[in-house]
């Protein structure tokens, strides 16, 4: 295992993706706290007002998703995670730029919401198939880890430094670090653009569409997993991005209490990533689907209004069990699918697992003024309990082993 890591670090081009993902998540991890607050603090805002820009951004990143995966594979995994990481450092600027001037409106940040959701709709195919230009398909599993780790430590540095920086100096100062970690990270990927390759198939778009998604429907496991995570990250989205802010507003202390518990998932994600390096369990889609039960306990957790510590201590079971996950399928769907379609795949299913949530996230702050929030998250526990049955309860999600995902691309449905 160190002869593994020891020879993705001496890859000069694995090295900047790595350094990419940890600068890039020191201003997410930011990103939420300060959007979040400074959206409530601004005059006559409600939680409405929060689900409607995180909705409209959600939106808009569905919108683009069909497209983004085409457009990666003519034009090359880097350049589209690079070039997209620039462009939403300039939008994520100008949000800090509202804030600072005292400018910002709900409708304003809405539409930069949208903007910036486009652009991820077109970063997560193209990320789908970066690694594996990369690095040697051996290596996907350590590589994607790895990554995870990188991600997840700077999302906890992040993180912890959200709620005092909100609290202290303002949402427009988290964002303007937001926006140059993004520049940053954009600018070391573009770097090795000239290696992602490009897989032009000579049709058009529009023919690239339509057979990246034969190719999808063709592999059952992806599309139980893609509908079922779709009920999950609608109930994850809407306590994480609206539910969990507001309540911290009347429980937990505003900013630096939800930092608090941010931070915590953030270092579950760390902990899920190292587990991932070394637990590779021969079914490892069921071994995910379990351990992503400690989902619907957290969000019982914030129904009861139990302590910060206890509420801190599930986010990190959480984030455990959402990143060990992340991994597992990472590797299982870079493995299995055809590399020539892996970032159009890659687009259905990140519009399956993320269709339904705007809807959780637009829904969320009207239904607390109609039952209050502790009905709202004990409907999202019993919404994500019965999506994560729906998975362990497909006989091609319990027959994927672990030998499909390590063996290399096979092309073919092991279901």
């Amino acid at each position: 295992m160190r002869a593994e890591t020891a020879e993705l670090l001496q890859d000069q081009r694995y090295r900047r993706l790595f350094s990419s993902r940890f600068i890039s998540n020191v201003g997410n991890g930011m990103q939420p706290i300060a959007l979040a607050f400074g959206v409530l603090a601004l005059p006559g805002a409600t939680p409405s007002s929060l689900s409607l820009v995180l909705a409209a951004q959600a939106v808009a990143v569905l919108f683009v998703l069909p497209f983004g995966g085409a457009i990666a594979d003519r034009y090359g995994a880097a350049r589209i995670v690079g070039g997209t990481d620039i462009l939403i450092s300039i939008v994520v600027l100008m949000q800090a730029a509202l804030f600072l001037t005292a400018n910002a409106t709900v409708p304003l940040l809405t539409v930069l919401a949208v903007m910036a959701g486009a652009l991820n709709g077109m970063w997560y195919p193209a990320f789908v198939g970066l690694t594996p230009d990369v690095v040697p398909e051996g290596s996907l599993q350590p590589a994607n880890a790895w990554l995870s780790v990188a991600h997840n430590v700077g999302y906890i540095l992040g993180a912890s430094l959200g709620g005092l920086i909100v609290a202290s100096a303002g949402p427009a100062a988290a964002l303007a670090v937001d926006a140059a970690s993004f520049l940053i990270a954009g600018m070391l990927v573009w770097s090795f653009r000239r290696v992602s390759h490009t897989r032009h198939s000579g049709e058009s778009m529009v023919r690239d569409i339509i057979e990246g998604w034969g190719v999808f429907i063709s592999y059952r496991w992806v599309v139980v997993i893609s509908v079922s995570y779709s009920f999950i990250v609608m109930c994850w989205h809407a306590s994480e991005a609206v539910l969990g802010p507001v309540l911290a507003n009347e429980v937990y202390g505003g900013p630096r209490g939800w930092s608090v518990v941010l931070a915590a998932q953030a270092c579950g994600l760390l902990a899920g990533g190292l587990i991932a390096v070394k637990v590779k369990p021969r079914r490892p889609l069921i071994v995910g689907s379990l351990v992503t039960l400690t989902l619907p306990a957290w969000e019982l957790m914030f129904a009861g209004e139990l302590p910060l510590v206890a509420v801190a201590l599930g986010a990190m079971a959480v984030g455990i069990a959402i990143e060990y996950f992340y991994v597992v399928w990472m590797t299982a769907f870079q493995a299995n699918i055809p590399r020539e379609s892996l970032s159009r795949v890659g687009s259905y299913d990140a519009f399956g697992a993320l269709m339904l949530g705007p809807l959780g996230i637009a829904l969320a702050g009207p239904l607390i003024g109609l039952v209050g929030l502790s009905v709202v998250f004990v409907a999202a526990a019993a919404i994500s309990f019965v999506a994560i049955g729906g998975m362990l309860a497909s006989s091609s999600v319990r027959g994927l082993r672990m030998n499909a995902a390590a063996d290399g691309a096979t092309g073919t449905d092991p279901a």
